[in-house]
């Protein structure tokens, strides 16, 4: 007895001749070939499940607090406005802010918003940094909710929010 079982699914023609090169290219036959990729797939996807059951799957951690900030948003038309916004947490990778008092078409129009600058104060150090993000994910429930993550060189700002990242208990809000 063996511990294999044959699986038989449908593809469409493209994507089996795609698999069917990639084998060629690697010198192999291609139902050992598409082997390899499914179970690589089930085993990444395993990993990434055992991952979730861990936690908090993120690089960087998060640090929850809650500091006034001010945003200027770039809308889709290229306008750029400026809001007052709270910062609910941060990392080195990224920031989750929110806007408390918003429009219901001011909200409409910042669904489609493509980054944002914040600009704070670190509480501590009073030192005030800028960074630019690309906007990542957006949230209308209780006002808007922007999560971006950072694009550009922000080394500067983000070694000043080191204080930030090594004594997060300061900062909890």
């Amino acid at each position: 007895m063996t511990d294999k079982i044959r699986v038989c699914f449908d593809m469409e023609n493209d994507d089996f001749l795609a698999l069917q090169g990639m084998a060629e290219v690697e010198d192999v036959d291609y139902t050992r070939y598409i082997q390899a990729v499914v179970s690589r797939h089930v085993r990444l996807h395993a990993d990434e499940k055992e991952q979730l059951k861990k936690g908090d799957r993120r690089i960087h951690p998060r640090v929850e607090l809650s500091i006034p900030a001010v945003s200027c948003v770039k809308f889709s038309d290229m306008e750029m406005r400026s809001y007052p916004v709270v910062v609910e947490d941060i990392s080195k990778g990224g920031i989750r802010i929110s806007f408390k008092s918003v429009t219901q078409e001011l909200a409409q129009k910042m669904e489609d918003s493509s980054h944002f600058e914040i600009v704070f104060t670190v509480p501590r150090l009073s030192q005030t940094v800028s960074l630019y993000c690309k906007r990542l994910r957006y949230n209308m429930d209780q006002g808007v909710t922007m999560v971006g993550v950072y694009e550009g060189d922000n080394s500067a700002p983000l070694s000043l929010m080191n204080d930030i990242f090594e004594h997060p208990q300061a900062y909890l809000s």
